[in-house]
């Protein structure tokens, strides 16, 4: 028996668990290994109890304070108040010395990868340390030369994770162990051959037992649900230049078979499991695109959901959809399809790989509104040649399409992406820390400045939400220290004309005072948020959509963080 410890890096209240990390655990646990887990996603660190402090604590007051809300019986600040502020690294040193690790295994994406490290690389241990996830499929040489990483996984590590446990307790030659790669005693770069892809049919029920209960609350629409994040297929057939997809794919064999899905009976009886373990009824499929299987696949996977009495949410590509697939994903229990428009101009399109019309998108999107749907729509700004007045059609498409909520980010060309590829843009800057996300503005894709960047980034959903009468006074909030400014005539503007434009403010002849304030608050939620300085506002705002609906809550557990998974 060998005893695992998984780290899953991530930042405060980023809620929802790892796919892998609870399969992998699963399929440990079969063979009796002991699994354990630091997840940092509800450790509290002194840099965010400052910024509590500075934007509001669990919400914003227009004064910039703690907004206070009537006590229901349950809330989601419920779930973090109590949480105290510790050193991660401190946290971290105590779970290893209390469980006493023979394996540490990090799962990264390129984004998270460099927190992986700093948390990690000064602990104290006798662990062997292993690297899975994209970043390690992508760039195993850049896991490797960090002095602290033993191995790193190129490709799937469902299979390869257990047949490396399996080889050490052993003590067996690692050479065997497929997709593993590691540095010989000359300090040369090995790469073992990539195995077969996985078949999901194979692949346990998800262990969601060894994280916080709390990673379950899922508050959707003025009720609150418990699940989290399942997949029922793996890969994507298209070659987007923004997506990793097409690279791990020519790593893990070339496309053929690259798409796999499992089978309905399989999801269902893990679902059902799921449900009876954990009062599941709500989940977010993974999927990259949920409706690419056949109809029959559907309609199977219809029976036993409509039998569960679930909802979810799921992700689709508009090549893939058709009327009868959107009904049918209606009438199994789907509220909620997220859909790539990525850009509004149609030649920014192509140069992504994204080659479909507008009006493929208004038919399609148009499906999703007849049947009850709701609409999230994914937008990319900053794109290759792109101006703003490109990033004024993409605003428009969205409107035009009225989606119901609308998610923007700024370019970045993640490492083994074609279009980092193209660009050779290296993937660590001259300091040696891999480029981060928040740094996209700055790698000169686009014809637009830094600033023109941000600023459209910070106002996206304003101009998306205001009439274009309104448009001049977003303007003043696309420079940061004009927001003040936007803030006021906002105010000032009619109560009356605002409202109608947004369909949560419900009027009567006594309220306009307060709707004065409300309107230009919720808008301010929208820029902060944007910024990403503020995920309290996400639970804030949550929490006064449940008042004001007059929702029933339900109580969740809430396990000691110190918990150890059995």
């Amino acid at each position: 028996m060998k005893k695992i410890l998984f780290i899953y890096p991530e930042t405060y209240l980023n809620i929802g668990i790892p796919g892998g990390i609870a399969i992998m655990s699963a399929l440990l646990k079969q063979r009796n290994h002991k699994v354990d887990l630091f997840d940092t996603a509800f450790l509290k660190t002194e840099d965010y109890a400052k910024t509590e402090e500075v934007h509001g604590g669990v919400g914003l007051s227009d004064k910039g304070g703690v907004c206070m809300h009537k006590k229901t019986e349950y809330t989601l600040q419920d779930l973090v108040l109590d949480d105290p502020v510790v050193d991660l690294k401190e946290e971290l040193q105590k779970k290893i010395d209390s469980f006493n690790p023979d394996i540490i295994a990090l799962s990264c994406m390129t984004s998270n990868f460099d927190f992986a490290c700093d948390l990690t690389k000064t602990i104290k241990h006798n662990a062997i340390v292993v690297v899975g996830g994209v970043h390690a499929t992508i760039a195993y040489k850049d896991c490797l030369d960090q002095d602290f990483v033993d191995y790193a996984f190129v490709g799937e590590g469902d299979r390869g994770m257990l047949d490396l446990v399996e080889a050490l307790e052993k003590k067996e030659d690692v050479t065997k162990v497929q997709g593993l790669a590691y540095k010989n005693s000359n300090g040369e770069y090995i790469n073992n051959k990539v195995g077969p892809r996985v078949c999901l049919d194979d692949l346990p029920c998800p262990d969601w037992g060894l994280f916080d209960d709390r990673h379950l609350f899922r508050p959707y629409q003025g009720k609150i649900y418990k699940g989290s994040f399942y997949s029922q297929s793996r890969g994507c057939p298209m070659q987007c230049k923004y997506c990793v997809d097409p690279t791990e794919a020519a790593i893990t064999g070339g496309p053929a078979g690259y798409f796999r899905v499992q089978k309905p009976e399989v999801t269902i009886a893990h679902l059902t499991e799921l449900k009876e373990k954990y009062g599941a009824t709500w989940y977010k499929f993974s999927d990259d695109t949920f409706l690419l299987p056949k109809v029959d696949h559907l309609k199977e996977l219809s029976a036993g959901f409509k039998k569960l009495g679930i909802q979810f949410a799921c992700s689709v590509m508009i090549n893939t959809i058709t009327e009868e697939k959107v009904a049918l994903a209606a009438d199994m229990g789907c509220v909620s399809m997220s859909i790539g428009i990525e850009a509004g101009n149609p030649k920014i399109r192509e140069g992504l790989n994204r080659r479909y019309s507008d009006e493929k998108l208004q038919k399609g999107i148009g499906w999703m509104h007849k049947y009850g749907i709701k609409v999230s729509s994914f937008n990319i700004i900053g794109c290759p040649g792109e101006t703003r007045e490109n990033v004024f059609e993409t605003i428009e498409l969205n409107r035009k399409l009225k989606v119901s909520s609308c998610n923007v980010y700024i370019m970045f060309p993640y490492p083994g992406t074609p279009i980092q590829i193209e660009s050779k843009l290296p993937i660590r800057d001259k300091d040696g820390k891999l480029f981060k996300v928040s740094e996209a503005k700055n790698l000169g894709i686009s014809k637009m400045t830094p600033d023109e960047l941000e600023g459209m980034y910070k106002t996206f959903n304003i101009y998306l939400y205001l009439p274009k009468s309104l448009w001049p006074v977003v303007e003043l909030a696309e420079k940061r220290e004009n927001w003040g400014e936007m803030f006021n005539k906002l105010k000032s503007l009619s109560v009356e004309f605002l409202s109608d434009q947004i369909e949560e403010i419900e009027l009567d002849e006594n309220q306009t005072k307060i709707i004065s304030n409300k309107i230009p608050k919720r808008l301010h939620d929208i820029y902060v948020d944007s910024t990403g300085r503020n995920k309290t506002i996400i639970l804030n705002s949550i929490n006064s959509y449940l008042e004001e609906k007059k929702v029933l809550n339900i109580s969740l557990k809430k396990p000691s963080l110190q918990t150890i998974a059995n």
